[in-house]
Parts: C-alpha cells; sequence; structure tokens
C-alpha cells in the first residue's frame, strides 16, 4: 500500500500531532508500505521506505502559512493519485482525516470561555474577523462538504461534535483514541516518588497537584490558580511541569510557597506516580494524553468535560467538572486531598502498536475499495 502523510513539521520533537504522524510513518514503514511525507519542514526519517516531499509555502503570518501549505499540498498531493492520503489538519485534499486538535470551531468556542461574560461576544466577533480564524473555517468547511474523507475521531468527544457541526454520518467516523506506551508508563515508577520530589524540593509527605502543559492559558492555569486561592487552608502543593513564562510566574505570586514550576521535563513517565493527582482544567481537547498517561500510572485525575480524555474518568479514579469553574475545581481537589489514598487502580489502555494497527486496517479497506472500482 502507498500511504501519503501530510503534516506542517515531520518533527518528532515539535508537539503531539508531530510525534504522532512520525511514529505512525515509522510504523507503516515497519510493515511494508511505501510512506511519502508532504511537509514543510523535516527531521531525516529513520527508515528507508519513508520519502520527504518538502514545499516551499509562506511562513508568516500563521494563516497564510496554514493556507499555503493547503494549497501547495493539494497541488502535491493530486501527483499521486495511487496513494491514499492520510492528514491531521491543514489541508484539504484527504482520503482519511485525523483532526488531532479536535474541531476547529468547538475550539473556538470554549477557548473564548478564557474571557469575562459581558466581553465574551466581543472577543468572538473580533476573533472571526481575523485571517487565521476564516482560513481555518474554510478548511474545515472544504473537508466535511467537499472532500468529505473518513474520519478517526481520537475521542468519542471529537466524534460528537463533527456530528453536531457536519451532520456526518456514523458509517465515516471511526472513534480510535490515542495509545500510550504502557512499558513507559506504569505504577512500576513509583519507586522514583522520593528522587523526584527531591529533585523539585517537594517533601515525602507533601500532597501534590501536578498540572501539565506547554499552553498554560489553554489547560486552565488561571483557573487552577483562582481554586488555589480558594484553598488555602489546606497545606499542599502544586508541581507545574511545562514551557514556563514570564507572564505566568507573575501570576502566582501570591501563591509562591504553593506552586513549583519545573519546566519542560524528559521523564514525565516518573513524575506522574511521584504525585497525588493530576489537574486538567483545559478548556479544550480533543484527548489529552497526559490525562491517558496520568491514570496508566495510578494517581487521580481532575478534568473537563471539554477534554476527550474524560470518557475515561469514572467516579473511582476522578472527577470530571465543567470548564472555566474555580469554584467546581476547588471542590474536586478539596475532596480528593480528604480522601488521599495509596493511589488508583491503573487503567490498562491500549498500546500506540495497537492503536496504529486499527488506522492501518482503516487505509487498507479504503485501498481495497479504491483496487475494485
Amino acid at each position: 500500500m502507498k500511504i501519503c502523510i501530510a503534516i506542517e513539521k515531520f518533527n518528532p520533537h515539535v508537539g503531539g500531532a508531530e510525534r504522532y504522524c512520525w511514529d505512525f510513518a515509522h510504523f507503516l514503514a515497519e510493515r511494508g508500505h511505501e510512506v511519502e511525507i508532504i511537509c514543510i519542514k523535516a527531521k531525516d526519517p529513520l527508515h528507508p521506505s519513508i520519502h520527504i516531499i518538502e514545499v516551499m509555502c509562506i511562513r508568516f503570518p500563521q494563516a497564510l502559512r496554514h493556507l499555503s501549505f493547503a494549497v501547495m499540498h493539494y497541488l502535491k498531493a493530486r501527483s499521486l493519485p495511487e496513494h491514499i492520503h492520510f492528514c491531521v489538519g491543514n489541508t484539504f485534499y484527504m482520503d482519511v482525516y485525523q483532526p488531532h486538535g479536535g474541531l476547529h470551531r468547538a475550539w473556538f468556542l470554549h477557548d473564548t470561555l478564557r474571557y469575562p461574560d459581558y466581553l465574551r461576544k466581543y472577543i468572538r466577533f473580533a476573533k472571526r474577523l481575523s485571517l487565521k480564524d476564516v482560513v481555518q473555517r474554510e478548511l474545515e468547511n472544504r473537508i466535511f462538504r467537499k472532500s468529505r474523507p473518513e474520519i478517526i475521531a481520537i475521542s468519542k468527544m471529537v466524534a460528537r461534535d463533527i456530528r453536531s457541526w457536519f451532520n456526518c454520518p456514523d458509517k465515516m467516523i471511526h472513534v480510535i483514541p490515542n495509545g500510550i506506551d504502557r512499558s513507559k508508563f506504569s505504577t512500576e515508577n513509583k519507586k522514583y516518588a522520593l528522587q523526584v520530589r527531591s529533585r523539585y524540593g517537594l517533601k515525602p509527605e507533601d500532597f501534590i497537584f501536578l498540572f501539565v502543559a506547554n499552553n498554560l492559558t489553554l489547560k486552565g492555569f488561571d483557573v487552577l490558580l483562582r481554586a488555589c486561592r480558594m484553598l488555602d487552608h489546606l497545606d499542599f502543593k502544586v508541581l507545574v511541569v511545562g514551557t514556563e513564562d514570564v507572564r505566568n510566574r507573575k501570576k502566582d505570586r501570591d501563591l509562591s510557597d504553593v506552586i513549583r514550576f519545573a519546566g519542560r521535563s524528559e521523564d514525565l513517565e516518573k513524575i506522574y506516580p511521584a504525585c497525588d493527582c493530576l489537574v486538567h482544567p483545559s478548556y479544550y481537547d480533543a484527548c489529552s494524553l497526559v490525562v491517558l498517561e496520568a491514570l496508566a500510572s495510578g494517581i487521580v485525575v481532575i478534568t473537563t468535560s471539554t477534554n476527550g480524555a474524560s470518557m475515561f474518568i469514572t467516579k473511582d479514579n476522578g472527577h470530571v467538572i465543567d470548564p472555566d469553574d474555580p469554584g467546581a475545581l476547588a471542590a474536586a481537589m478539596s475532596e480528593v486531598y480528604y480522601h488521599k489514598g495509596p493511589g488508583i487502580a491503573p487503567m490498562q489502555f491500549q498500546d500506540q502498536v495497537d492503536v496504529f494497527s486499527k488506522v492501518e486496517r482503516v487505509l487498507l479497506n479504503i485501498s481495497s475499495k479504491n483496487l475494485k472500482g
């Protein structure tokens, strides 16, 4: 089978979708398939069956980069008619679409919850006039109304959003949640707990809430700070792992004894079981990997109903709250704090290889239909 994957940056160290495409491409190559990558920039692949096609695009502003990549991808992809075209965003020509960031329209509505009620409708109006929003909406329209590809939704929430906004038939949607490396994320890493706590100046007896994000604002860091201020009667710490920002440090000056910024980490698998609870009050997440990793590591999770990974939360392993609700977050954090125990039974998620095998079967099915046609 010949597969063409579209991704602006074919580099596993850039982001979640990029890592997925890198791993998926190598999985397909190992399975004997021929893989073409259409991208703007690429890291050299590790398999000879993966071929890179770099296209020239407008780099700035971001909206024109997305638009020019979509056009250049279309021109290149049209010259590969025997390939199955797999895309994750910022394109409109495809056989299979896996929206890693979820639906743009759904993200837009939930992201603007960050603003006060009296400003929200004006912010939404102004943002809809932006070139970036116009480009994203038009690309999404073309995908669902003209290209009409097979859809791989990484959560039930994403599938529900697609049905709601675009009336997409069920037979075109395949719900295949992300997998994780089960050999990496497990309760076995509990043995590193004291070492991890010592690294960040935390005591063995401290109750630790963990917050993991690169985009702190989108993942609800401000909501977390407001919740922490409501819990000043409790003795706990919050370990923040991710990209540091001077602006975020300024926001927590009154919580300097509570918040610990750890910066980026290369060993998250050791950090999860060293903490007591993952707090992920995201405004919008298609299916947060950190939630899956935390549950597999045996710690409680608090997240929002606008996170696709909330489908895995039960009364035994965590709490699901509304986004932008610091009161509900504080109540959930308080309940976890007062019912602290040895942890939860770790969830057994699908291994990434199993997930890739399911996606491969979708591609094979399309290839079979094309041959019959």
